[in-house]
């Protein structure tokens, strides 16, 4: 019975949740919301305009309050890949951008089956 219990709170500690997070600004600064919807749940580090905002998060879902209106600098790590990119910040409404994310199972392995599969393959042909 217990260790059923202890699964069960493995399970909920390593799932994924919504971030919410706040930029540090000016007062009186016109700022907005910017939402990051990605792909699939990945591990995060994310800075807005050389501020670091998030680190190490596992999400899929971002929402930062408070970026100053206009153009925002996005950096973005997730999963062993980074984008960077520019988001137009609106006051009136939140901008929301969907972004693509590696896969976080593998990717490393199955590059390595690949190449000593080619390699392999190469060898017995010639």
């Amino acid at each position: 019975m217990r260790s059923w219990i202890l699964v069960v709170i493995a399970l909920l500690v390593g799932c994924t949740h919504d971030i919410r997070a706040v930029y540090p600004t000016e007062p009186g600064q016109p700022t907005g919301r910017l939402v990051l919807i990605l792909t699939q749940a990945a591990d995060v580090t994310l800075s807005v305009n050389g501020l670091l905002v998030l680190d190490g998060e596992h999400t899929r879902k971002i929402t930062i309050d408070n970026i100053p209106t206009g153009n925002a600098e996005i950096t973005l790590a997730a999963n062993g890949g980074d984008k960077q990119f520019r988001a137009w910040v609106d006051s009136e409404r939140p901008t929301t951008v969907p972004l693509g994310v590696p896969s976080e199972n593998g990717s490393f392995l199955k590059t390595l089956a690949g190449s000593l599969i080619t390699l392999v393959a190469y060898s017995l042909l010639h």
